[in-house]
């Protein structure tokens, strides 16, 4: 046998089979390993798991393995302790190191036990030394080392593969070049196996968006940050702990990111994208054209009342005559239910009871005072709707009209400043100078924009507070447009 004395010297090369691809859910069917040390195979080992879950069928056509087949095996913690001493103070090598490693944790957690141990990568060493080659999964490998193998996905005979890979970079490079390597990949986070870690390298330490792609192309995920790079490689620091994480690096192909001045446009440019492109990961932000608010009126006896309406969102000014926004109705009705409750308003003035005559269900049960039978003042019940009201009491636009917020680079002194147009809490997009702003805002009245409830709070946070301003280098400038009519 080759001499593998250039790489680690405490070595568990490892394979397992699994239910699926989720180490928090799923379960190892199979587990194979061969020792190294010093250079030396000093043993292998292999057995299967019974999962505790039935095997999924086209799990069973792949790697051959049934329900019948693992009815009498071990269960994992059966064999916890023994492999726990087999992994300690060993590296372990595995072909995607991040998917066996995970599976193997969250199997030790589940019986109580951590799992530490270092993890060297095979897909990246491949990445490393053969780099004209653009595939690196294990059946390009077995392809390029001329094996012929029989029980292809069956942990030992795949296990078998990386010990012949390792075999292999040992016969073609010297043994300096190899401890380099290692120990150089071995430093970093480990990446999806698709993601090299050129692509990384080129990730700016600055503030923008970056956006995750599959092998087709189509968007997995949009984040932001004010250091892409530190972001982007805090997603591959962690074990893989649910499915989201999983799902996303083992269809990982590829990384694009997009600069900005600071984080204000970070957010803006994050909350545009995720609305226009809707990735499959990004569940958290989704495009809401339709909005609710609570109106306050008064009946012919001077009580407020309360309605819960849909709101305009493209009326200027409409958005901070009302109260509250709300994505549903029944968000909104459940908020106001809240009010009515904690301030002891009557439910039938607020529209959540629809008797006509008498009093409220609420005045019998001793939840409301009676302002829907006169038990009550006017003054009083008025008092009590105000402060209930005053807890979603949109911020008023502050100027006005448009503003142009100059936001200048965090990072560069003479930098220039990307300029942003916003009115009426509506982000109305990047532009060049002021009489770009001029044209933007007279192409509203074809394309109108949509207020958007997460834009709103990304302004709030930065245009209000003097300090924030200063601290992210942005500008405001009020505008004066020539034509009157736009704020009709």
């Amino acid at each position: 046998m080759t001499d593998l004395s250039a790489f680690p010297a405490k070595m568990v090369l490892l394979d397992c089979e699994t239910t699926g691809g989720r180490a928090s859910y799923d379960r190892m069917t199979e587990l194979a390993l061969i020792e190294i040390c010093n250079g030396q195979v000093i043993d292998r080992w292999q057995t299967l798991l019974n999962p505790g879950m039935p095997i999924p069928p086209w799990i069973t056509r792949l790697t051959g393995i049934s329900d019948d087949m693992v009815a009498d095996a071990p269960r994992f913690e059966d064999i916890a302790d023994a492999l726990h001493q087999r992994l300690e103070d060993s590296v372990i090598v595995a072909h995607n190191a991040r998917f066996d490693y995970s599976f193997l944790k969250q199997a030790f957690l589940r019986c109580g036990r951590s799992l530490e141990s270092k993890t060297l990568c095979s897909v990246r060493l491949s990445r490393h030394f053969f780099p004209e080659h653009r595939h690196h999964g294990l059946d390009r490998i077995i392809e390029r080392l001329g094996l012929t193998l029989n029980d292809r996905h069956r942990a030992m005979v795949d296990t078998e593969v990386i010990l012949a890979f390792l075999q292999h970079i040992s016969e073609h490079f010297t043994a300096d070049e190899i401890e380099q390597s290692w120990r150089q990949v071995i430093k970093r986070p480990t990446l999806p196996s698709h993601i090299s870690p050129s692509q990384i390298n080129e990730l700016p330490e600055s503030p923008g968006i970056y956006r995750f792609y599959d092998a087709e192309g189509s968007l997995l995920y949009i984040g932001k940050s004010i250091n892409i790079r530190d972001r982007v490689l805090s997603h591959f620091s962690q074990d893989y702990k649910n499915r989201k994480s999983l799902d996303i690096s083992t269809q990982l192909h590829q990384i694009t990111f997009e600069k900005t001045a600071s984080d204000f446009g970070a957010q803006l440019l994050e909350n545009a994208e995720i609305k226009e492109f809707s990735p499959r990961y990004n569940q958290r932000q989704t495009k809401t054209k339709k909005l609710y608010q609570l109106v306050q009126s008064s009946n012919a006896k001077g009580y407020h009342t309360l309605e819960c309406v849909v709101t305009d969102m493209t009326a200027i000014h409409d958005i901070t005559q009302r109260y509250g926004l709300f994505r549903s109705r029944k968000q909104a009705q459940d908020r106001l239910l809240h009010l009515t409750q904690e301030h002891q308003l009557c439910q039938k003035l607020c529209g959540l009871e629809k008797r006509q005559r008498g009093s409220c269900f609420g005045y019998q049960l001793k939840k409301c005072r009676g302002a829907c039978c006169g038990a009550e003042s006017v003054a009083s019940y008025n008092l009590r709707v105000a402060l209930a009201l005053g807890t979603l009491k949109n911020q008023q636009w502050p100027w006005p009209g448009p503003i142009l917020v100059a936001e200048y680079p965090l990072h560069d002194e003479h930098g220039e400043p990307d300029y942003h147009l916003i009115d009426q809490w509506r982000y109305l997009g990047k532009v060049r100078d002021e009489t770009d702003c001029t044209q933007r805002l007279h192409q509203l009245d074809e394309d109108p924009a949509f207020f958007d409830k997460d834009t709103y709070r990304i302004l709030l946070r930065f245009l209000l507070k003097p300090v924030k301003q200063a601290h992210h280098k942005l500008q405001i400038t009020p505008l004066r447009i020539a034509d009157e009519a736009w704020h009709d």
